[in-house]
């Protein structure tokens, strides 16, 4: 296939995320107080449990410094945090999990969701796809398509066989189709914040993150995150005249699957039925 003509955007940046700005330690005294809060536990009776002097509580909270391994560990003991948070706990900080890693057959995996990619058809002319653990597009129907067709529009050059996902976030004008952009990145860093702690997961969740814009200051992201238990967010789609709302439903599979996600797109209430459907519509039938 011939290389596609790359147009006032570097399309590579996708396998080298960017550094992050804001600081572990900030992140990681975010959650740190959040569990604190949740458990009802003063700061004082805290550091008194988990053998610490409330000075160095108090720091690690406030991200101006960042704790050892073992601090962490004495701290998810001490909140009572059942494994998948000491897990995240550590993520944040900066350290590995405590699991050991078993690479699944990836090519048995893919043979077994192949069986599931005809589903999408079923779901036209609203978007259906699957993605992979590298954020590409691994199945999609035919509307998904139209639709990454008509993005590339405003990016010509834009790969789509397969198309990496983060290369979404470079898209220019992307605001002109999808008119939701902050809350939408927000919706997904949520997301993406539940399946941090899957040892298989793991990797994988970071390399979206660490491309993702993340609204609000330091740690604010990933508060709201804790709180959030929901894998539908709004798509609200302004284009060719058309003004709709999308609900986008993302599963994550798992077991030997993980890392591989459905996500499933249907119009959000009545109103954005018919408008949906007659724009998704148009874009098979000019595609």
């Amino acid at each position: 296939m011939p290389r596609e003509a790359r147009v006032g955007v570097d399309w590579r940046m996708a396998s080298e995320p960017r550094v992050r700005d804001e600081p572990r330690a900030s992140e990681f005294g975010a959650l740190l107080r959040h569990w604190r809060r949740t458990r009802g536990i003063s700061q004082l009776d805290l550091a008194s449990v988990a053998g610490l002097s409330t000075r160095h509580l108090s720091f690690l909270e406030t991200g101006r410094c960042g704790p050892s391994r073992s601090t962490v560990l004495q701290l998810g003991r001490a909140l009572d945090l059942p494994r998948s948070e000491t897990e995240r706990l550590l993520i944040v900080a900066g350290y590995a999990g405590d699991w050991n890693r078993h690479d699944g057959d990836a090519d048995a995996t893919r043979l077994q969701l192949a069986k599931v990619a005809p589903l999408l058809a079923a779901h036209d002319p609203f978007p259906a796809f699957i993605t992979d653990p590298n954020w590409s597009v691994a199945w999609h129907n035919r509307s998904a398509r139209a639709f990454f067709e008509r993005l590339r529009e405003l990016a010509p050059g834009l790969p789509l066989d397969p198309l990496d996902l983060r290369l979404l976030l470079r898209v220019p004008h992307l605001g002109q189709v999808v008119r939701n952009l902050g809350a939408l990145f927000e919706g997904v860093l949520a997301g993406l914040y539940q399946l941090a702690p899957d040892p298989v997961c793991f990797g994988h969740a970071r390399s979206l993150l660490d491309v993702l814009p993340s609204p609000g200051r330091p740690g604010e992201a990933i508060e709201r995150a804790a709180r959030s238990s929901t894998w539908e967010q709004e798509l609200r789609i302004g284009d060719r005249g058309a003004e709709f709302s999308l609900a986008m439903l993302s599963l994550p599979f798992a077991g030997g699957a993980s890392g591989y996600a459905l996500v499933l797109t249907q119009p959000a209430d009545a109103a954005s039925g018919a408008p949906a459907r007659a724009y998704f519509s148009g874009l098979l039938a000019a595609s």
